[in-house]
């Protein structure tokens, strides 16, 4: 089961400019040019995969759509979440053949033909690539954009590490180095829970017009 192993982070909007110049940003190399990321958010109307901690996204990116389901079982502590993630080449249609996770994968079949977009986001990626010692890989990856549901938005303002490769206290080691000198929190809400607190919003605006 591909585990996905991730430290987050957000800092102000006026911060950006700070973080590309700080020295372990600026003299990693890009892992990839930076791209915008197109991202729709799937549920059935009453939220049944929010309901079991499953979340379900469409990307376009560069070289076309991904299907991506990921996870969550367990809270985000100090920014840092473990949690299985299972990605595919979109073919035009739902495909759940690929997730390991027998629960998951049976949910999302029965709940196919209900499934509706909740909400979205994009954002700017600037990726870059850090070598903490032989044989580890964290991805830094800068993202700036919006998280859109209804009439609703709200900022996105991160940086997230990824591991690639080697220990994942090292995670929590470089996020304090950047945290000495840089205006930024932990952050324990992903993406998808902020958009799901938007559309949730959206509705109760909705129900109470």
């Amino acid at each position: 089961m591909p585990i996905e192993i991730e430290l987050k982070l957000s800092f102000p909007a006026d911060a950006l400019p700070e973080i590309m110049r700080h020295p372990l940003i600026a003299a990693a190399p890009s892992e990839r040019e930076p791209e915008v990321l197109d991202n729709t958010y799937f549920d059935t109307p009453l939220l049944t995969l929010k309901a079991h901690g499953i979340g379900l996204r469409l990307r376009q990116q560069a070289g076309g759509m991904v299907q991506t389901v990921k996870c969550s079982t367990a809270q985000s502590i100090n920014g840092l979440t473990r949690r299985p993630e299972w990605e595919t080449l979109w073919r035009g249609h739902f495909d759940f053949s690929a997730i390991t996770d027998e629960a998951a994968a049976a949910l999302l079949t029965q709940v196919r033909d209900e499934l509706v977009p909740v909400f979205t986001t994009r954002f700017s990626r600037d990726t870059r690539r850090i070598q903490p010692y032989p044989g580890a890989r964290v991805l830094a990856m800068i993202d700036t954009g919006l998280i859109e549901a209804g009439g609703n938005s709200a900022p996105i303002h991160e940086l997230e590490l990824e591991l690639v490769e080697g220990d994942e206290d090292e995670l929590v080691r470089l996020a304090e180095k950047l945290r000495k000198t840089l205006p930024l929190a932990f952050e324990n809400v992903s993406k998808a829970q902020r958009g799901y607190q938007l559309a949730t919003k959206q509705k109760c605006e909705t129900n109470t017009a």
